[in-house]
């Protein structure tokens, strides 16, 4: 998917709404990833400055949680593709550094400024964590930590399968797609680990989070997979955004209520050598 497209759906359809963060999935990932940097003693209040680059900063949420746990300790830096996210987050974080671009431009920016802690959560599906590897290697001190979370191209089982079903593409033009089409999200955990290895991280802590989800109806889903911003280049390359109340009442018969659950990788990896 070209950088246009994602910065078009970021700054139109996702940001005003990001932080609603239906079914609270971001929040708990964001949790779960501070609880790892914590037991690695990362986030004391009355430790030294500790510089944090969060690629991807969204509205700045993760940047915000880090400083209620460590204080003043943290100095903030932030790049997003999306102006309109960057301009939630400054105004979430005042002393926040941030600036506009690809996650894959990464070595233009800050480039006077190594990091103690880098996170990336949820852009490799964007930009394949095989080329963030070695970026993020490069700006870390020695012995400094990189948090990743991420979706992995088992999530979302159920609509996965709900999509490819003969009659629900048959409802919508014969529109189909694959996961490998939209997404470079890593396989799995051992994906993961073996790519941070691969470029010189050891990893101190791994978790595989399944958070299940409801949606009720067409509108639900919506709530969360679009304007929320977890299956936006799905729907997008669907069509699903642009139903008519007809097609909508369809769906809501063929596939309605719906149970599922993502898959998301939370790593917290460190510094070492390259191999």
């Amino acid at each position: 998917m070209d950088t246009q497209t994602i910065q078009r759906q970021y700054d139109q359809v996702i940001a005003p709404h990001y932080d609603q963060d239906p079914q609270s999935v971001n929040d708990r990932t964001l949790d779960r990833a501070i609880d790892q940097m914590r037991a690695q003693n990362l986030l004391e209040e009355d430790g030294p400055w500790l510089p944090v680059l969060d690629v991807g900063v969204g509205t700045g949420r993760l940047l915000a949680k880090l400083k209620e746990v460590g204080g003043e300790q943290i100095r903030p830096f932030g790049l997003d593709l999306s102006e309109k996210m960057v301009e939630y987050a400054s105004q979430k974080i005042p002393d926040l550094q941030a600036a506009v671009d690809d996650a894959a431009n990464l070595d233009a920016h800050f480039t006077d400024q190594a990091f103690d802690l880098v996170c990336t959560h949820f852009i490799t599906g964007y930009v394949p964590i095989e080329v963030m590897a070695p970026k993020i290697w490069g700006r870390l001190e020695e012995g400094g930590y990189w948090s990743f979370a991420g979706g992995t191209k088992a999530g979302f089982p159920r609509l996965q399968e709900v999509a490819q079903r003969k009659l629900v593409r048959a409802a919508f033009g014969g529109r189909s797609f694959s996961v490998n089409d939209v997404t470079c999200n890593p396989a799995d955990r051992e994906d993961v680990v073996r790519t941070l290895n691969r470029h010189g991280f050891a990893v101190r802590a791994a978790e595989t989070f399944k958070p299940l989800l409801e949606f009720q109806d067409f509108e639900e889903f919506m709530d969360f997979g679009y304007r929320g911003g977890w299956l936006t280049p799905f729907i997008e390359r669907l069509g699903l955004h642009e139903l008519g109340k007809v097609k909508q009442m369809l769906l809501d018969k063929l596939v309605f209520p719906i149970r599922d659950h993502h898959s998301i990788e939370i790593v917290l990896a460190q510094k070492v050598s390259r191999s």
